[in-house]
């Protein structure tokens, strides 16, 4: 079984710094598992690490779709896979780094699926849909997949079918994740801060994103109609909030202040997320000589 090196854990922990580290001692190169950072020409609000930043380290799955496309786990799945086996054939160690919980999954365990989608399914939520109302299906999201559900609309009906279709046909990719064999030998590292320490750094990162012109990117994608409200990509958080703004509802401070307090929901979701996996080690990302060691004694495992 092949070996793979995961870092993961909440936004602003400091997992790509960490990552590029581990990658320069240990030979590595780096696979992101961001859902957002997938999305060419969304810099800023997704805080994408810089090809300066990279030191040399190659990195995969990000940049990988334009701005108005739909993607999928299973779209993830099967392209970031693609580049572990690369790696690792090759003979350097592929480290996953990112933050998004259902991408993590989908490399961890098998998807048991084999095509993209399902007819039968698919017929039988729209017939739940029809009878039971969207607020109820979203609801059954949520209890599945809390990352995924505050990222979709329960108006958007589309993409609500579309991820109650994957969990089902996955076989409940949340709740049954223990049942299933690891596809990789994997070590997990989820990073561990305090909370007023994360929340601090969130604040900072969104204070930094505003500085370096993250109205006038989300202005710009839609100035060149690259995109649009109910856009895949505009429903993340750091571009849907703007929303309201352009149409004068809410003030720009608003705006920032709404980002940081959703922000700050989403690392607590991504904290309990990752807090499933037992066989993770939870670290302070300071702690870089105790990480090292931990990943030394997996390689000769």
């Amino acid at each position: 079984m092949k070996k793979i090196l995961m870092i993961a854990g909440p936004t602003a922990s400091g997992k790509s710094d960490l990552a590029i580290k581990l990658a320069k001692e240990f030979d590595g190169e780096i696979v992101s598992c961001d859902s957002m950072q997938i999305y060419r020409q969304l810099d800023v609000g997704t805080a994408k690490i810089k090809p300066e930043e990279m030191q040399g380290v190659k990195h995969y799955m990000i940049d990988v779709a334009d701005p108005a496309d739909e993607y999928s786990v299973w779209e993830y799945s099967v392209a970031a896979k693609s580049a572990i086996e690369d790696i690792s054939d090759r003979g350097k160690l592929p480290i996953i780094v990112g933050g998004t919980g259902l991408y993590a999954e989908s490399i961890i365990y098998p998807l048991n699926f084999s095509v993209n989608k399902d007819e039968e399914v698919r017929i039988k939520l729209m017939r739940e849909l029809e009878e039971l109302g969207a607020e109820k299906l979203h609801q059954r999201l949520e209890m599945a997949d809390p990352e995924d559900a505050a990222k979709i609309h329960p108006n958007n009906t589309k993409r609500l079918i579309r991820a109650l279709e994957i969990i089902e046909l996955s076989g409940g990719v949340k709740n049954k994740a223990e049942l299933r064999e690891p596809q990789y030998d994997v070590c997990l590292f989820t990073l561990d801060i305090p909370r007023e320490k994360l929340y601090a750094r969130i604040d900072e990162r969104v204070e930094h994103m505003f500085r370096q012109g993250l109205l006038q990117e989300v202005e710009s994608l839609l100035e060149r109609g690259l995109v649009n409200k109910n856009s895949q990509s505009m429903q993340a958080i750091g571009y849907k909030e703007f929303f309201d703004y352009f149409d004068g509802k809410i003030s720009l401070d608003d705006v920032k202040s709404q980002i940081k307090i959703n922000t700050r929901h989403y690392a607590k979701r991504q904290i309990s997320w990752f807090k499933r996996y037992k066989f993770a080690h939870n670290i302070d990302p300071g702690d870089i000589d105790k990480i090292i060691n931990t990943v030394k004694d997996f390689l000769r495992g």
